[in-house]
Parts: C-alpha cells; structure tokens; sequence
C-alpha cells in the first residue's frame, strides 16, 4: 500500500512540474505602431521596474511571442551580423561589423526555390521584399564565393 501511494505522488509531482507557465489576469492587450509591438495584462505580478526619469517600465511573467531568426550558428568568429527589421513588410537590411571578402545573400522560398542571389560589396545590404508574397523565407549568407556563414528566416507580413 506504501508503495502505491508513493508511486502517485511520484507521478503527481512529475506531472505538474510538466505544465506551462501561465498567467491569468483580469484583463490586457496589444498594440503594435510601424515594427514595435508592446503587450500589456492587469494583474500579474511585478518582478521588476526600471526608471529613466520619464518613462516607468514595469515587468512581470508575461513573455511576448519568441521568433528565431538565425537558423545556425555563424561560421566565423571576429564579425558581427544583423539582419533587420525581421519581420518586414518592405525591405530588409543585412548588416556586416565589418566588410566581408566576396560575400553573398541566396534567398529561397520555403520548398528550396532561389529567388534572388546578389554580391554584397559593402558592410550593409538591402533586400526589396515587395514583390514577395507574404510569408516565410531562407536567407543564406555566404562568403569568399561558396562558404556558408549563416542562415536567417525572414518573415513578410
């Protein structure tokens, strides 16, 4: 008998420690101006504020939607990558620390169609993404001809 009731509590434990974290408020939103997006709940508790003197931000539990971009790892060390703002409706900038020898973007539709590859011959290049469809897309960076340096996915609302 100890036994049994061992084993549920056992599977008790596991089993909510299993859950999600969640957060029940009484009330909240959303609201998003060009590329920002801001999301608020009422009655949460506070785990930090920081203040500037004019603006108070107030955080608590609620985590905001999480998009990934970089696919993999960046294959070089010592140069540092951004490519923005992602997700974009018009253009997207890809954005060097420093000039890359002979790089190159390869961007692909999501069944593996190249739909455009172009040489960057600056720290800073500019994808027009307007006349693509809305959704999701492989961007390939690549320098010194062939050699993989990283891989993005672009979002197009």
């Amino acid at each position: 008998m100890k036994n049994l009731i061992g084993l549920i509590v056992f599977i008790l434990l596991i089993t909510g420690n299993l859950q999600a974290q969640k957060v029940v408020s009484a009330d909240g939103g959303t609201a998003t101006v060009n590329d920002y997006e801001i999301s608020w709940t009422v009655g949460e508790i506070i785990t930090g504020t920081v203040n500037d003197g004019t603006t108070v931000l107030t955080q608590g539990f609620q985590q905001s939607n999480l998009t990934i971009t970089a696919i993999d790892e960046l294959r070089k060390t010592g140069v540092e990558i951004k490519v923005y703002p992602n997700p974009t409706q018009d253009f997207v900038t890809i954005h060097f620390s420093k000039t890359m020898e002979k790089s190159k973007y390869s961007l692909f539709d999501l069944s593996g169609r190249l739909l455009e590859q172009k040489q960057i011959k600056s720290t800073d290049a500019r994808i027009d993404m307007t006349g693509f469809a809305k959704g999701a897309y492989i961007l390939k960076l690549n320098f010194r001809g062939s050699q993989p340096l990283q891989s993005f996915k672009i979002i197009k609302r």
